[in-house]
């Protein structure tokens, strides 16, 4: 086992990270568990529960996948120093507290450290660690900030609280969050995915369907959430649910979106809904878990 380890959230940190000339050996980390089922159930369920949600969208090995890079992970809790390279956005902070959590089960390594940005002086409309050169990665290791055993427990309580299926423990947690520095507003985010208490759609759908109506390119709203990244598999995933609604067709708004669109209807109790927000399952036309983004509170209708 190398004495230092990398861990990062995706290929493309990796591939930079690979040219920045540090030490150690680099594994990635990047399930988006920001979609489909995520719950507190043992490796070989969770496997298979993952495995069967991407397997449906495309990716056949994806059990497989998810399997190595827990692997890889706890082998790498046997280095000396673990550094985890996870940004600020719901992405990111859903797999570190992921990883923080089975590290505290399974065993911390003797120093565990973080880096974890939400912006960066060189780069203007910073999305994530992907957009930075070798250089800039290297600069940030130099900077890399220990662990605390608090910034360990509050990952620990909010994975718990992400896979329950009643939500009610997130608000609290987004309110009392403090050592890990960009979880607060990940978990809100979270809860935004959540259909909103008027047209039934959570934050991204309504950010999508909007750019549709405007005749605009769905992707344009790619660079307006900044706590999450609208990637192309994101896109994908709500393009879909709202086809499923019947509120696009193809890239055409339908009449009964524009209606959604102004709160004039409800899209759980006119269409119904079949979606998993971590282990929360919205299922039928309610009544389902909502999130009033403006009172910040929790309704079940």
């Amino acid at each position: 086992m190398e004495r230092i380890v990398h861990v990062c959230n995706g290929d493309a940190t990796a591939d930079a990270l690979s040219l920045a000339d540090l030490p150690g050996e680099i594994r990635v980390w990047a399930d988006a568990l920001d979609l489909g089922p995520v719950l507190p159930v043992a490796d070989a369920e969770h496997y298979r529960i993952r495995g069967e949600f991407w397997a449906a969208r495309g990716r056949a090995d994806a059990a497989k996948e998810l399997a190595e890079w827990d692997r890889g992970v706890d082998e790498a809790a046997k280095a000396e120093e673990l550094i985890l390279w996870f940004e600020h956005d719901l992405f990111d902070q859903l797999a570190l507290v992921r990883l923080l959590a089975r590290l505290a089960r399974r065993g911390l390594p003797q120093t565990l450290t973080v880096v974890s940005i939400d912006r960066h002086p060189d780069v203007p409309d910073f999305l994530g660690l992907g957009q930075l050169k070798p250089e800039q990665l290297a600069e940030l290791w130099a900077r890399r900030t220990p662990l605390s055993r608090d910034a360990v427990d509050e990952a620990v309580t909010a994975w718990i609280a992400v896979t329950a299926a009643d939500p009610r423990a997130l608000p609290f947690l987004v309110r009392r969050v403090k050592a890990l520095p960009f979880l607060s507003g990940a978990l809100e985010r979270h809860l935004e995915e959540l259909p909103d208490p008027t047209s039934g759609m959570s934050r991204t759908e309504r950010q999508v369907l909007a750019a549709i109506a405007r005749g605009d390119a769905p992707s344009s709203v790619q660079a307006i959430d900044p706590r999450y990244a609208i990637t192309d598999v994101v896109l994908a995933h709500t393009r879909q649910a709202l086809a499923l609604a019947g509120f696009v067709d193809g890239a055409a708004i339908t009449p009964i979106g524009r209606q959604a669109l102004a709160g004039a209807i409800d899209r759980v109790h006119e269409c119904g809904i079949d979606a998993w927000r971590g282990g929360v399952h919205l299922a039928g036309k309610g009544p389902v878990w909502r999130w009033d983004s403006r009172e910040r509170r929790l309704a079940e209708r």
